[in-house]
């Protein structure tokens, strides 16, 4: 058994180094080609300046949103300042608390789907967070009947065969061929 497990872990390692070996091939390789491939080069740059466009651009949001919140409570005074924490920390209650719902809602919707044999993937077009339980069942049925009504069109629309032609009795006359000598 124990020459078993060296040779698991000879495999292990041959694994690892081939692993390494191909990501610095790789690495090599794509030097090689952006220093020869100016097109490439310039797409690659252009790509990562828009991604530091992009993050540059939410940090300075986020900091700016927490400059004027700083602000904010410097001008405060402490009365103030408590009463805005106060409200502050009760609306962020008040959101993970209709998350934690809407996520219950979601659950619960799911399985009243599946009872009825509605395809859950329906469910997505719902926006849980303002949905209330009540409600539930009522959606629940109105997609559901919308499906099966869009479901049977296109059934129908397929098995919808043409009419068929009717013709009407011919009379053949006989001819007589002659035959053919061989």
């Amino acid at each position: 058994m124990e020459n078993e497990e060296k040779e698991v872990g000879a495999d292990a390692t041959t694994k690892e180094n081939t692993g390494t070996t191909e990501v610095t091939e790789n690495k090599s390789n794509y030097e090689e080609l952006s220093k020869t491939d100016k097109e490439l080069q310039s797409y690659v740059d252009r790509r990562v300046s828009d991604a530091l466009k992009t993050a540059k651009t939410k940090w300075q949001e986020d900091l700016e949103a927490e400059k004027t919140e700083a602000e904010k409570l410097a001008k405060m005074k402490s009365d103030e300042k408590l009463q805005y924490q106060l409200q502050k920390e009760k609306s962020e209650k008040d959101n993970a608390l209709a998350e934690l719902n809407a996520y219950k809602l979601k659950e619960q919707a799911l399985n009243i789907a599946s009872e009825k044999g509605l395809d859950v993937s329906l469910l997505s077009y719902f926006d849980f967070k303002t949905l209330k339980a009540e409600e539930i069942n009522s959606k629940i049925d109105e997609i559901s009947t919308a499906f099966n009504k869009a479901v049977e069109k296109v059934v129908n629309e397929r098995l919808k065969e043409d009419t068929p032609i009717t013709k009407t009795a011919t009379t053949t006359i006989n001819k007589t061929v002659a035959r053919a000598s061989y």
